[in-house]
């Protein structure tokens, strides 16, 4: 009968090199310990595989679903080599009076990975994903434009809802305790290379947003 055994240690104290042989850590109840020890993401984030794309502070206005000009765009380029798996979506805000209207991903499919009159992207704007582990080394083959000028030849899919909301609201307008725009994709979404997805309105809802996507680039 095969007997599994491991070892009681505190688990802040151990540290092991890749590619060694350890016993699997219990806690003092000798319990298996398999929890998310150091959050959720720490391990892709630690190994570099995490990364940003975020709007300047100051925002950019999200246009209507039917816009060939989006001002927040995700794109895996063909050839990439990677899957591109979104997070989680944090909206913050900043400017201007609302109008009545939903937070939307759009989609552009067979988007290639260049830039021409007759390719799906006519312009891509700028950005550069910032990789959650500070001076990991590695570079995003992402493209992300999250500022500047994108334009596509036609307006991309509806891909999915962020369940983000609004009414019309002044901007002026004290919401306690805040506002708290998050949208949580838990594994739900993947984009291959040759794709994009961008964020929209489902009207003109006229915000100006502080926006960050974060982001897994996973091996094909």
């Amino acid at each position: 009968m095969a007997i599994s055994q491991g070892i009681v240690i505190d688990p802040s104290g151990g540290s092991s090199s890749d590619g060694s042989i350890q016993q699997i850590n219990l806690g003092r109840a000798n319990e298996t310990i398999i929890s998310q020890l150091h959050g959720k993401y720490f391990e892709q984030a630690y190994r570099g595989n995490i990364f940003y794309a975020s709007t300047a502070s100051a925002g950019v206005v999200l246009p209507i679903a039917s816009s060939t000009t989006p001002t927040y765009s995700l794109w895996n380029p063909a050839g990439s080599g990677k899957l591109m798996v979104p997070i989680v979506l944090l909206i913050g805000w900043t400017a201007t009076t609302a109008a009545l209207g939903e937070i939307i991903w759009t989609a552009t499919t067979n988007a290639g990975s260049g830039i021409s009159s007759t390719a799906p992207f006519v312009a891509f704007g700028t950005g550069a994903g910032v990789n959650a582990n500070l001076g990991s080394g590695k570079v995003s083959q992402m493209r992300t434009a999250t500022g500047g000028t994108t334009t596509l030849v036609a307006a991309g899919i509806f891909y999915r809802s962020t369940g983000l909301s609004i009414t019309v609201t002044a901007s002026n307008t004290t919401v306690a305790p805040g506002w708290v725009w998050r949208d949580d994709f838990d594994g739900t979404s993947v984009v291959p290379p040759g794709n994009a997805i961008h964020l929209m309105g489902t009207t003109a809802i006229a915000i100006t947003g502080t926006i960050t996507t974060v982001y897994a680039e996973i091996p094909l």
